[in-house]
């Protein structure tokens, strides 16, 4: 039986914008999250200008990007059936100490000049594993720690966390890169896992492992028969491939928009990284109350498409930041009632194997970004990724007005 749809955009019960934040075990995953992914931008940013720093190619970039995002769609289906066997909390701390062991590797290896191009991938593809695992588990947890009534309240404040993260780290990254180098950007990071490790280790298990007698592949196969016959969660999977396919990739490109476009600096790329950091805060508080449903989810979505379109085109670093602190106000509301409707519009037995299809759709990511990064270095930045963003815009505009028709057709009837 297909899951509840509530996709309703109706007012929802009023709930307090903090109220989540009662719950301890919340606050913990809160800041287990915010470390990880502090020192996730952190990274990020290090990386990428190290990697164009090295070869000055777009196709490098891609390739990176490649290496960190592949194991998103090749892991990311197992990651529910994991958390049901072995339990959540385990799994995230199994990645949390993985994490924190290649960030030590390579701070040691940049401080004593040991670093390679070859190391440079190789941790991009360590952190790809452990993120692949990361974004479901935490997801997951959120849900177990809040429950379904205050689910998008403790989602829009872990995304208002993780966001206010994604301002502080890439600035601080470029600050860090552009005044004294990589080196000591990869060994704050190593501090800020390591930290995330006693968060995690602190948490209570939340969900019990349960004995399973079909195989792994068994219940991959149920959560895509699910999906396929729930049509809430097929829009909601339609949209994120088609994210990760035409405009997340721009992230994995933004040291050549700041260097070709804009003739920027290191401690620029931080701030545009930032850009979409600093508006989502604005757009969470929207989140935060329980307000929202499909209709939201899919017109804030095709306003960011746009929006980061828009950004691919500029050449100027002030005008760029302000398009993509707009985008970050509809990328919060977008991407956090999408993670939302995937698991309240599944059934209970079949969530963490839908948020780990969800992660697996937009792991399609790296493939597309190759694909983008041959025709950027054939092209420039601007013109394909002008375009990638057109055509995600489009489709998402008629997913957004067949979804407001037919929510004005069910509630026509109602009114009468």
């Amino acid at each position: 039986m297909a899951g509840t749809d509530t996709t309703t955009d109706e007012p929802p019960p009023p709930v307090g914008r903090f109220t989540a934040l009662r719950s301890g075990q919340f606050r913990l995953l809160m800041a287990a999250g915010m470390a990880m992914q502090l020192g996730q931008w952190i990274q990020r940013v290090a990386l990428l200008w190290v990697v164009y720093d090295i070869t000055g190619s777009a196709l490098a970039l891609a390739s990176v990007n490649f290496l960190a995002d592949i194991f998103v769609l090749v892991i990311s289906p197992f990651v529910g059936p994991m958390a049901d066997r072995i339990g959540a909390r385990r799994l995230l701390m199994a990645s949390a100490f993985s994490q924190a062991t290649v960030a030590i590797v390579i701070a040691s290896a940049v401080f004593t000049d040991h670093s390679s191009l070859t190391l440079l991938y190789v941790v991009s593809a360590g952190f790809g594993i452990g993120q692949a695992i990361n974004n479901t588990v935490r997801n997951v947890l959120v849900y177990d720690t809040v429950g379904r009534d205050l689910l998008r309240n403790g989602l829009a404040l872990n995304g208002l966390t993780g966001n206010t993260m994604r301002v502080i780290g890439p600035s601080a990254g470029g600050i860090i890169v552009g005044l004294r180098g990589a080196d000591l950007a990869f060994a704050v990071q190593a501090v800020l896992l390591v930290t995330a490790v006693f968060f995690v280790a602190a948490l209570k298990s939340q969900n019990t492992p349960v004995a399973k007698r079909s195989s792994v592949l068994v219940e991959l196969a149920e959560g895509f028969r699910h999906v396929k016959e729930n049509s809430a969660l097929r829009i909601s999977f339609v949209i994120t491939i088609l994210t990760g396919a035409l405009v997340y990739p721009y992230i994995g490109f933004m040291p050549v928009f700041v260097r070709e476009n804009m003739g920027g600096t290191a401690i620029e790329q931080g701030w545009l990284f930032s850009g979409v950091g600093i508006g989502s805060l604005v757009g969470l508080w929207y989140v935060a109350a329980g307000r929202g449903g499909e209709r939201s989810m899919l017109w804030s979505g095709a306003a960011y498409m746009a929006l980061v379109g828009v950004f691919a085109q500029m050449t100027a670093f002030t005008p760029a930041l302000v398009c993509l602190v707009f985008a970050g106000v509809v990328h919060s509301v977008f991407s956090t009632l999408n993670q939302a409707l995937i698991q309240l519009n599944a059934d209970p037995a079949h969530r963490a194997r839908a948020l780990g299809l969800y992660s697996m759709a937009g792991g399609i990511q790296p493939f597309a970004a190759l694909i983008l990064g041959k025709l950027i270095k054939m092209y420039g930045p601007s013109g394909p990724m002008g375009v990638a963003c057109a055509i995600a815009t489009a489709v998402t505009l008629v997913l957004a007005i067949r979804s407001t028709r037919r929510a004005r057709a069910t509630s026509a009837p109602s009114a009468a």
